[in-house]
């Protein structure tokens, strides 16, 4: 079975380049969070969704990033820090958009979530790349 698995992942990483790699795995990313965001918020506010649905998915995609885009081998510990700092100010940064476009402007928060992960994903990449998973 690790055979099979080190083939795929050989095949993986020579068949995608980074960028590609970034969309694919980062789509991935962005599917299962905003599915557990969207999921959520018919229980909690938007607030409460936005807190809960970050604490999963940065950790799934420091992981998933780091491993399987950057092939990243720096320092652990040094690239969670960074990536997590990243990910926080991505956050308050949602958190800001959120509560513009849903209580001020009154759009709904499926919408505005769906807007502000277009209009992040270029910024994740570039620190990805340029910070965080540097080795």
């Amino acid at each position: 079975m690790m055979r099979l698995y080190r083939k795929i992942e050989e095949w993986w990483f020579a068949a995608f380049p980074e960028q590609i790699r970034f969309v694919l795995v980062g789509g991935f990313n962005t599917v299962a969070s905003y599915i557990l965001f969207v999921c959520l918020n018919l229980v909690f506010s938007y607030q409460i969704t936005l807190i809960i649905t970050y604490f999963l998915a940065i950790n799934l995609s420091i992981f998933t990033m780091r491993y399987y885009v950057f092939r990243s081998n720096g320092n652990w510990i040094e690239q969670y820090s960074k990536a997590g700092l990243t990910y926080l100010s991505m956050m308050a940064l949602n958190y800001i958009f959120l509560y513009v476009t849903v209580d001020v402007w009154g759009q709904p928060g499926w919408l505005a979530q769906a807007e502000y992960t277009i209009l992040s994903t270029i910024a994740v990449y570039l620190m990805h790349k340029k910070v965080n998973f540097t080795n």
